[in-house]
């Protein structure tokens, strides 16, 4: 299954472009107005699309970027878990063996989660421009994150309980796992440490979104064109970088939350009152540095992804589209 899917996400990334797209990516702005909006750059840049095909658009981009990302990036996921998930752990060979467990629940999640998030980020994000001042869109983007990090935090939550558990030595396999937290806790075992998990993420997607549109709209008025794909992810890979490193504490309390055997901890507060006690401040950071670097390697590639994604499947929608009204013109003329 995720060899199927990265090979689909390859395909789709490797797909030529037509003229339109190759056009689209290359839109000069007018002589004298580097200033122009974002907005106003972007909608040049890109076919106006309706707020259902950017729903769709933002469906197909985020899963095809979701599943590269996770499958290329999960070694570094695995370390940063194995040191955060114990206390006072320390890198070993240990550390490194079977740095792909549980990839199953890890890869099976990706493309519903990433789709479900830019499904709703695009479309919230389009909703919030058009109401909020063009001042304000910092606040539409943060809003956009928000709303659609919730969204997605309903499917992701209970593979993230059993990736972790694997990851973290606590099972042998996801089915192992499964089985492990349906009978010791149930269906609400599932749901293990969602509070936590939205905790880290909500604040992470509040930061990391509108440093990534605010990095985008300041080098494109700079360079007085639509970036490329490569500049997009580099915007992504410095956002999700200071997005990690700032969110590295709340990522600790979440992963011992989900791998710990229960009533460890009284909760959020608890398990942070605990790990200061026992453990000093130095604690929340453990696994910083693969953290860090997973996220902010793992932007470039996510948005570079997406952003190609989005502008290929723009286009294609865009051209079906526009035959499709062609078709029914000529049909009304007969």
């Amino acid at each position: 299954m995720r060899v199927l899917a990265g090979c689909v996400a390859m395909v789709l990334l490797a797909l030529p472009t037509s003229n339109a797209a190759q056009k689209a990516g290359t839109v000069k702005l007018p002589a004298g107005k580097g200033k122009k909006s974002k907005a106003a750059v972007e909608s040049k840049a890109l076919p106006e699309l309706s707020t259902k095909d950017s729903f769709v658009t933002g469906l197909l981009s985020g899963a095809v970027a979701g599943t590269t990302v996770d499958l290329v990036l999960y070694p570094l996921d695995t370390v940063k878990t194995r040191l955060q998930a114990t206390a006072g752990a320390k890198l070993s060979m240990n550390t490194f063996r079977g740095l792909f467990n549980g990839v199953a629940p890890a890869i099976a999640a990706s493309a519903p989660c990433a789709a479900v998030f830019f499904g709703a980020y695009d479309s919230l994000k389009r909703v919030l421009t058009e109401k909020l001042p063009e001042d304000y869109a910092s606040v539409a983007h943060a809003g956009a994150a928000a709303g659609a990090d919730l969204a997605q935090s309903v499917v992701r939550v209970p593979f993230e309980v059993i990736k972790q558990r694997v990851q973290a030595g606590v099972d042998a396999s996801g089915r192992a796992a499964l089985a492990s937290v349906m009978k010791s806790q149930g269906p609400r075992g599932l749901y293990r440490g969602w509070g936590a998990l939205a905790l880290r993420d909500l604040p992470f997607d509040i930061i990391e979104f509108p440093l990534y549109e605010w990095f985008k709209s300041e080098w494109t008025k700079v360079k007085g064109e639509k970036l490329a794909p490569w500049q997009g992810s580099l915007c992504g890979s410095v956002a999700g970088g200071i997005a990690a490193g700032l969110t590295t504490p709340l990522d600790v309390v979440k992963t011992r939350l989900m791998t710990q055997s229960p009533g460890q901890y009284a909760g959020i507060g608890g398990c942070l009152r605990s790990i200061l006690k026992e453990e000093g401040p130095g604690a929340l950071f453990a696994g910083s540095v693969p953290r860090m670097t997973s996220i902010a390697f793992g932007g470039a590639i996510f948005f570079g992804a997406y952003e190609t994604a989005k502008s290929i499947i723009s286009v294609k929608m865009e051209e079906r589209a526009t035959a499709a009204t062609a078709a029914a013109s000529s049909g009304k003329k007969k």
